[in-house]
């Protein structure tokens, strides 16, 4: 009979059973996701969140009201112009990205109040925003009184080596009204210097303010136009005040500018080319 040792296993066979052990597990945990446990994945750059909050004190426009009245219209970004009529939740059309700025303002305020916008601009945090706070009250109209004259100097026509500056009186009625008559204020030379005389002033037209506006230096006011001189010319005029000097011309082209970047624009150009007015008395 022949004997037979029994063969000894290789010291390296549990090895390699226990490094391929490892590799199926790993394998195992990568397709479950990993092994991050319970922690959960950040929003995606593709992700987009609606940006909104809450009007409070406005208005709601009364049953059968002006149609063209002005309304409260918010912007982001400026743009996405979103109309509100009435107090509560809003939101804006256009979702944006998590970590994309947003910056809230008013571009339009509402007949008979002026909003202001609070907790209105930053960066969305991977959620929707619904922290912006609009709050409107009554307006407080402080509107432009008193008489008025045009920078341009020109002459009069009347007399030689007179000059003159037309000029707009201002009254207040009430709170929302004022009356306005035209005239023009002669001097006694070319340069319309020294202590001017009121040579022609006639009832002209009414103003009824509905609408108000603050931007940096310029406030201005919306209203309705009459005219008492004639039925047919526009019925919406605007005024704005910077600093010393009031422009206006519903005549010609301030009808023609609703918004408030509007009528920036043109007060930068009529008030170096002298077409505004200031005040006299």
């Amino acid at each position: 009979m022949t004997n037979s040792t029994p063969s000894t296993p290789s010291p390296a066979a549990p090895t390699r059973c226990i490094a391929l052990a490892c590799l199926a597990l790993a394998a195992s945990l990568a397709a479950c996701g990993g092994g991050g446990g319970d922690e959960a994945a950040g929003p995606s750059p593709a992700d987009r969140f609606t940006i909104g909050g809450t009007v409070s004190g406005l208005v709601a426009p009364s049953a059968g009201s002006n149609t063209h009245a002005p309304r409260l219209v918010l912007q982001n970004n400026e743009g996405d112009d979103l109309t509100v009529t009435a107090s509560g939740r809003f939101a804006f059309a256009t979702p944006l990205a998590a970590g994309s700025a947003y910056a809230v303002r008013v571009q339009s305020q509402p007949a008979g109040q002026t909003c202001s916008v609070a907790q209105g601009s930053g960066a969305v945090p991977g959620a929707a925003v619904q922290s912006v706070q609009v709050a409107c009250a009554p307006a407080v109209w402080g509107l432009p009184e008193g008489l008025w004259v045009r920078e341009a100097c020109g002459p009069t026509g009347a007399t030689a080596g007179q000059s003159g500056r037309s000029l707009f009186r201002l009254t207040r009625q009430d709170e929302t009204h004022v009356t306005v008559t035209q005239g023009t204020m002669v001097y006694d030379n070319a340069q319309c210097t020294g202590t001017g005389k009121v040579l022609t002033e006639r009832d002209y037209a009414r103003f009824e303010v509905d609408r108000k506006e603050t931007r940096g230096a310029i406030t201005a006011w919306w209203g309705s136009w009459d005219y008492t001189v004639s039925s047919d010319r526009p019925t919406r005029a605007v005024f704005s005040r910077s600093g010393p000097t009031m422009c206006w011309d519903v005549d010609h082209f301030w009808a023609q500018f609703p918004t408030m970047d509007q009528v920036e624009s043109a007060v930068a150009s009529a008030i170096p080319s002298r077409q505004c007015y200031l005040q006299a008395e």
